[in-house]
């Protein structure tokens, strides 16, 4: 018996607390210290995930358990040490379970496989997605090392590669390998995980990526349906909605709308749909994200404060689209699979050429001979490289660069055609066969588009990319004190004029 306040209390063997304790963690509130004082007693417990792990690989049929065991935890082990420290990178409970699962699943495809190989390959192929570049060397380093002389094959779905290429080309973008591929393992992790963040800079590729898959289920009569949220744009309470203190009157929030929509079948949302993807895209704050945590772990269940739960159905993924994990607490990492997309996985060059074959279509056969040359010539990868390295008014990435670029390039050549003036010079020159001066214009119209795409961006800079296009040979310039952004081109007197 104790006494609390007046009132005297029995104690029940039967009746446990359990409180987890996370100080100093952002978007959890501190337990009270009145309340602390009562819990100071406490039986902390690590977990041995050796155990853990050789447990699970037994109940997924495994019968070598112990040994691989001991690997699976050795290479995670490893690679927490010796990997570079990325904030979306896990090696926890979390992203063990999720690979066994993986590993039980390969096994039963293909049961008479040697056990090494099956959990050799789980374990690569599930993790490549989320290793950036410099790190990757590393980890086949350590897979090799821990599975001597074992060979295994990508075991990728060839009917959906050759899907998704085929839906890229219909959606006239390239289908260039690195972008099926990580198309398709956007669709594995999808398989396993029912939350899921798609990280990489502005520009790398992540929505193209998402959107195709969405066609290629779509195309395979997997109906898939998206709705898309930026949780920034609007506050927590706005989010997931909010009790009015005075009234007691629950109001809805976005999200909440539009999960019990979905969990429900109301509005577009129906049975017979294959996927109901939430895309939330925009920056993670703990604000809000932390809402999220019963969603993305196993509950799979929205808790909503008017005491609410919203359960995630089959159906059902969370996708975050973000440009990295900084603000995330190690608690959201851990809760979903990860798809990261480094710079050089696509690139800008795929963007460039399916700008290209618009012109192609409309048989404008001077600006894709043009342009091709004045890429080679203007923008060699050493260009992009030393733009890369120099200081910017403000952050810009390389697709902002080539956006900028083309969007200028298209204005220029509508108005070519739109203008009377232009127009008119432009027919005189075709009905004169004077081929050369109406390339001359294309490519004047170019280096236009380039000096303000890349050159106007640049802060202290500008003196190097103003000499460079000026020592270039093929422009010419008619006075060499002014600097490149005080002409434009003008296609009447075909010469650069003052402004």
């Amino acid at each position: 018996m104790f006494m609390f306040g007046e009132e005297e209390i029995s104690l029940k063997a039967t009746v446990g607390f359990f409180i987890t304790m996370n100080p100093g963690y952002a978007g959890r509130t501190e337990l009270p210290e009145n309340l602390k004082a009562l819990f100071r007693s406490c039986a902390m417990v690590v977990p041995d995930i050796v155990l853990i792990c050789e447990n699970m690989l037994m109940s997924e049929g495994f019968n070598t358990a112990k040994d691989l065991s001991k690997k699976f935890m050795t290479l995670y082990d490893l690679s927490k040490s010796l990997l570079s420290k990325q904030t979306h990178y896990d090696w926890g409970l979390r992203a063990v379970k999720s690979v066994l699962r993986q590993a039980g699943k390969l096994k039963r495809a293909e049961p008479d496989i040697l056990e090494d190989k099956i959990l050799m390959r789980a374990l690569r192929d599930f993790n490549w997605p989320k290793i950036i570049v410099d790190d990757r060397s590393i980890f086949m380093g350590l897979i090799k090392d821990l599975f001597p002389g074992i060979e295994a094959e990508a075991k990728t779905d060839y009917n959906f590669f050759k899907d998704v290429q085929d839906n890229t080309k219909k959606a006239g973008l390239q289908a260039e390998d690195l972008f099926v591929t990580k198309c398709v393992n956007y669709a594995e992790i999808l398989e396993v995980r029912h939350s899921c963040f798609i990280i990489g800079n502005p520009g790398c590729g992540k929505t193209a990526v998402w959107q195709m898959t969405a066609k290629t289920f779509n195309s395979r009569g997997q109906e898939t349906i998206f709705d898309i949220v930026d949780p920034k744009a609007v506050t927590s309470d706005e989010l997931f909605g909010c009790m009015n203190p005075k009234t007691k009157e629950w109001k809805d929030g976005v999200l909440s709308v539009i999960m019990r929509d979905m969990n429900k079948n109301n509005g577009p949302y129906k049975t017979s749909q294959f996927y109901k993807w939430i895309i939330l895209d925009g920056d993670i704050d703990p604000e809000w994200i932390e809402s999220c945590n019963t969603v993305m772990d196993d509950n799979k269940v929205l808790t909503l404060v008017s005491q609410e739960r919203i359960p995630l159905t089959p159906e059902m993924r969370l996708i975050l689209e973000i440009s990295h994990l900084r603000n995330a607490t190690p608690a959201t990492v851990s809760r979903g699979g990860v798809l990261f997309i480094n710079d050089s996985d696509i690139g800008w060059k795929p963007f460039v050429e399916s700008w290209m074959l618009k012109y192609k279509k409309k048989g404008d056969d001077y600006a894709v001979n043009s342009f091709t040359l004045a890429m080679s010539q203007y923008m060699p990868d050493s260009f992009v490289d030393d733009v890369r390295g120099k200081e910017k008014i403000a952050p810009i990435c390389e697709m902002a660069h080539m956006k900028s670029l083309t969007c200028i390039v298209d204005a220029l050549i509508n108005e070519l055609y739109s203008n009377k003036a232009y127009h008119d010079q432009i027919k005189a020159l075709k009905e004169a066969n004077n081929d050369d001066d109406i390339k001359k214009i294309y490519e004047a119209y170019f280096i236009f588009a380039l000096m303000w795409a890349f050159g106007a961006t640049l802060s202290e800079d500008k003196s190097w990319f103003n000499g460079m296009l000026k020592s270039s040979s093929k422009v010419k310039f008619p006075d060499s004190n002014n600097q490149v952004w005080d002409y434009f081109f003008d296609p009447i007197k075909l010469d650069w004029v003052l402004w």
